[in-house]
Parts: structure tokens; sequence; C-alpha cells
């Protein structure tokens, strides 16, 4: 997770970097049969919906950023700590997402080794954010130029794995959203940091139509 400076417009965001699309396959398989399936007592298993949005229990900020913190869906961790303990759910990965990348990238110098850990999963994209950070100092982002957020849209689910494109407002009331893939790891959501320097960034002319709006639970 960096700072980084978009190469057209100069506007600084959060970024993990490159994110590697995760496709969800479906198998539908059917078997034809003239004898009546037996009816199962089980209950039902509950439906997934990308689009419904997380209950809001509060915000808090990190770095300079007011991140949301679920009611149901997450985190559990005690204020302060690595924001880690989400439900394994569309709104978890969500609230993951968000909280996780945000943290990670306004953590000063003396704590992002102990914030990575905890909210990433191991591997090469680590070990290349460590690497790169390590040669980095920083306190944190200046709240003039802070960007507020928005909301989210969920661009592929698993119960595996989400892509989640996290949509942010800037002062200059430009809005932009970043791909964050996380990964279901070890019973918890972690952010899944990129290999390669792709930009996950887009501007947006307007806000996505199918959007997850937080807006209206910060205070």
């Amino acid at each position: 997770m960096t700072i980084a400076t978009h190469p057209r417009t100069g506007r600084r965001y959060l970024t993990a970097g490159a994110a590697t699309a995760i496709t969800v396959g479906l198998l539908l398989a059917g078997c034809g049969s003239d004898e009546t399936e037996p009816q199962s007592d089980a209950p039902a298993a509950p439906s997934i919906d990308i689009h419904r949005a997380p209950e809001i229990a509060s915000w808090t900020t990190a770095g300079s950023i007011a991140v949301p913190l679920g009611a149901a869906d997450g985190p559990t961790s005690a204020p302060g700590a690595p924001f880690t303990g989400y439900t394994q759910t569309p709104q978890g990965a969500a609230l993951a997402a968000i909280d996780q990348s945000v943290q990670l990238a306004t953590a000063a110098d003396g704590r992002w080794a102990e914030i990575l850990p905890s909210v990433t999963v191991p591997g090469q994209g680590r070990d290349l954010w460590a690497g790169n950070r390590a040669l980095l100092s920083t306190s944190g982002i200046d709240p003039s130029v802070a960007p507020e957020i928005v909301g989210y849209t969920i661009e592929e689910y698993s119960a595996d794995a989400a892509d989640v494109s996290i949509v942010q407002r800037f002062p200059d009331d430009s809005l932009a959203s970043t791909l964050t893939p996380v990964t279901w790891s070890g019973g918890d959501w972690k952010l899944t940091l990129p290999v390669s320097d792709t930009n996950p960034v887009e501007d947006l002319a307007t806000l996505p139509d199918d959007i997850v709006d937080l807006e209206g639970t910060r205070p």
C-alpha cells in the first residue's frame, strides 16, 4: 500500500498498487431424473447480496482519513490496533478493504511494520511493499489533501476472494476509485498486495450507478 501520485492529474491517492482481477467461476450442473428429489430439512444457505450496505456503527480516523466501522461485519479489533476481525460476507470484505488499505497507507514510519503482517496476506506482494516502504519516510497525509471515503462497488466476490473498488472524493470535488483485492486467509479478510506496477486508480466523472453509498452513515 502506498500514497502515490496519479501520472496524469498529479493528484495523490491511496493504493495497494496493481490489482489482478479475480474471476469467480460458477459451475451450474444439472442431472435429469424421473424421481422426485427428497426435500431437505436443512436451512437454506443465506443469500449473498453484494449491493447490500453494511450497518455502520461509527467512523474512526486512520491517519487523516475517516473510515467506517461495521456494527456486525467488523472490525472486532481493539481501538488503535491493526484492523482485523471481519465477517466472511461481501460487507465484511468491503469494510476490510477500506479500513485496512487506509490504515496501511497512512501508517507512520514507526507503525507500518506492525500493521503490515496483520492486514495483508503473505507473499511476494507483501515483500515488495515492505522493501519499498522501508525506503520512504512519512508521518501521514496532509489533512488538506486527504480524500473522503464515499462508498464502494464490488467487482468480483466469492467466499475466498473479493475485488473492491473504493470510491473517494477529493477536496477539489473530483472522484476516483481504487481497485483493492482482499483474500480470506486465516479466518479473516486481508489485503492482497500486488506484484506489478499497474495503476489500479480510475478517475470518475460521476458516482457509479451500483455504488454502495456510505456517506449517509458518516456523522
